[in-house]
């Protein structure tokens, strides 16, 4: 079946996208490293998950909470739920049962959607209704709803922002504000270079991101749309992930940094990935010469982008046609705000005035599919004329030593410049003396060796005095999240005495 080069022609729901594409979808739907099924096999799930929740009274409007694992079972049900207009309230997986089970009722939902791996004595001392999903498609209840009156969620997607800094906040999803999302995010792919087959199918999307995870959610639901199968991984291997490239000949697919690191120590073949003509990724801090050596070895051009959870994805990228236009001269650029999709400004932090180009201050967006208000960020940044935007750290990461600010991007950019250290994470921690003290963790490459003594003079060496960390631990790796950004909180734990 030739497919649309839009899954949304006019992004007005959702749930009626994904109705039509379980209608109409032929072929493979979706694959994981166990399993493989095709779209009838799916909206036969998506079936039995509407019969399941209508025979106990649970209507359209109501909340389930979900496990949100790239498993077969999980992405049926996220698909099934948000197409028969209920909501799907992601729950962080990677945790134990009690406290996954505990910040799922934290949300009222009317029933838990489990899997059977989810089945350990906390899960079934629940007084909530659980309906287990089995591997086969098959679903059974282990407890029906004592009482279906449970509040109705205005929305079709729950999920947590990462936490990486702070507390994870809960943010809700409209079903129009996550159909505009994915034809936003099919556009900014077009940018990218992607393009359907010379017979008018479009290649499998390749899924890293846990499904919990925005990015995981809209590759997950944009494939669904677009009527084109998803290839889920539970976590990046470099190998598993080149052997999906050249099994399933993807024209453009995501990458972070650590990723592409992982790539290049693997000694991938160029050939592995010979049908991409770009890859993407996000704005976490890299090294430019793990970028270079990545785009020399693939021949392949690394496109920035920039969003958020509360954003529903990106709102600015970078475009092949930028690329070739502009990327010499802005390199440091995380990407193009897109007018159609969002409008941004920056704000003196101190005085509140909006700033001019080329000036750096807190991001503020106007984002379009999310409504009129403008959001304020934690990122500071500065905008140019032609609208790229390059970000400058967190401003609520902001270390105030003995009366100096620190900006830790600064100082993790600096230790990244030894030729020994592969990434680096700074942050602050408390200071009975000075109020707040810098502290690094360093992970190193293969190659060379050193050592706390050695990176703290190299520091000194680049940066003015009180940037110097009052401590450095080198690690085997630096704790990360699910998906891939530097866990800021688990670094602060290293220096917990």
């Amino acid at each position: 079946m030739e497919q649309r080069q839009q899954g949304i022609s006019e992004p007005r729901s959702a749930s009626a996208a994904l109705r039509r594409s379980l209608r109409e979808g032929r072929g493979l739907a979706l694959a994981d490293p166990q399993a493989r099924i095709d779209w009838r096999d799916l909206a036969a799930r998506t079936a039995r998950l509407a019969e399941a929740l209508e025979a106990v009274g649970i209507a359209r409007g109501a909340g389930l909470a979900l496990p949100g694992r790239n498993t077969i079972a999980a992405a049926a049900a996220c698909i099934g739920t948000i197409a028969g207009k209920r909501c799907t309230m992601l729950v962080n997986p990677f945790q134990p049962t009690a406290a996954m089970v505990a910040a799922a009722r934290a949300d009222r939902p009317a029933a838990l959607l489990l899997e059977e791996q989810d089945l350990d004595d906390a899960a079934l001392a629940t007084t909530d209704a659980v309906l287990v999903l089995c591997e086969n498609g098959e679903m059974r209840w282990h407890r029906t709803p004592g009482d279906t009156a449970v509040p109705e969620v205005a929305g079709a997607l729950m999920l947590s922002t990462s936490g990486t800094t702070g507390e994870p906040k809960k943010v809700t999803i409209t079903d129009r504000t996550l159909a505009q999302a994915l034809s936003d995010i099919e556009m900014f792919n077009l940018g990218f270079g992607d393009r359907p087959d010379a017979e008018g199918n479009w290649a499998p999307l390749l899924q890293y991101s846990p499904l919990a995870h925005i990015g995981g959610a809209v590759t997950l639901l944009r494939g669904m749309v677009q009527e084109r199968a998803v290839v889920m991984f539970a976590k990046f291997d470099a190998r598993q992930w080149a052997d999906a490239v050249a099994e399933h000949r993807p024209v453009t697919t995501g990458l972070p940094p650590a990723m592409m690191r992982m790539l290049l120590e693997a000694a991938i073949p160029p050939a592995k990935l010979s049908s991409l003509v770009s890859v993407w990724s996000g704005s976490a801090p890299v090294k430019p010469e793990t970028v270079d050596a990545f785009s020399e070895r693939y021949g392949l051009p690394v496109l920035g982008n920039y969003g958020a959870t509360e954003f529903c994805g990106a709102v600015a990228t970078w475009s092949l046609d930028d690329y070739h236009r502009f990327h010499s001269e802005r390199r440091a650029a995380t990407g193009r705000i897109r007018p159609a999709v969002a409008k941004a400004r920056v704000r003196d932090p101190a005085t509140r005035d909006i700033l001019a180009d080329g000036h750096v201050g807190v991001l503020e967006l106007q984002v379009h599919r999310v409504g009129p208000d403008w959001l304020k960020t934690t990122d500071l940044a500065h905008l140019d004329s032609d609208g790229f935007l390059y970000l400058h750290g967190r401003a609520d990461d902001a270390i105030i030593r003995g009366g100096f600010k620190i900006t830790p991007d600064a100082v993790a950019g600096a230790l990244r410049k030894h030729p020994a250290v592969r990434d680096a994470a700074v942050v602050g921690i408390p200071d009975q003396r000075l109020g707040q003290v810098p502290v690094a963790a360093v992970e190193l490459g293969t190659a060379l060796r050193t050592d706390e003594a050695e990176l703290i003079g190299f520091v000194r060496s680049a940066l003015p005095a009180y940037f110097v960390p009052a401590a450095i631990r080198i690690v085997d790796a630096l704790p990360r999240t699910p998906a891939m950004k530097i866990d800021r909180r688990a670094v602060r734990a290293l220096f917990d005495t």
